[in-house]
């Protein structure tokens, strides 16, 4: 099942270039990888520069056979629909400011907008890292609200991820029970 998302980075003039991602968007999916993987500003910049992706892996890659799954290479790179598939218009998106992404970035059925920002953290190396933060659907009893602010994404999405894997664990442990009756 596709859970929509739409990646973005805030630039220094403080202008948000985004790209739509496809599959898995929840925190515990998409969330989790941008946390684990993609914490480069340069290489996210890189990536979203690609354009819309059916999948973000852990590399951005080179140009692939968007349908071939036997490729190995498709379990770990991005996917994009321009650079892989061919499609066009597929480019990335920019935002004048965090309220304009809030507002609108929700417009393609994104359940999910992520956004990396310079907050002047380093990792162990002293190299620049970026922060992940995030904006989800909001519902109400009135029915759907904007957000109004970016939450901060990294322990969301661990426990998110978290939780799926606990739920794998109980589906196998399920076929277990059946197989040994």
């Amino acid at each position: 099942m596709a859970t929509r998302a739409r990646i973005g980075i805030k630039q220094k003039d403080g202008t948000i270039i985004t790209a739509y991602q496809h599959w898995d968007g929840m925190p515990g999916g998409l969330g989790y990888n941008l946390c684990e993987n993609w914490e480069d500003s340069k290489k996210v910049t890189e990536a979203i520069k690609l354009g819309n992706s059916s999948k973000w892996g852990t590399i951005i890659g080179e140009k692939i056979d968007f349908d071939d799954r036997s490729n190995p290479f498709h379990d770990v790179q991005n996917v994009y629909y321009g650079r892989d598939r061919g499609e066009q218009d597929q480019g990335p998106r920019t935002f004048k400011d965090e309220a304009d992404y809030l507002k609108n970035g929700f417009n393609s059925g994104e359940e999910y907008i992520y956004l990396m920002m310079d907050q002047g953290t380093t990792n162990f190396m002293g190299k620049p890292i970026g922060t992940w933060c995030y904006a989800g659907d909001i519902y109400t009893d009135e029915g759907k609200a904007t957000p109004t602010s970016f939450q901060s994404l990294e322990e969301v999405a661990i426990n998110d991820h978290i939780d799926q894997l606990k739920r794998h664990l109980e589906t196998i442990q399920k076929k277990e029970d059946v197989i040994n009756g």
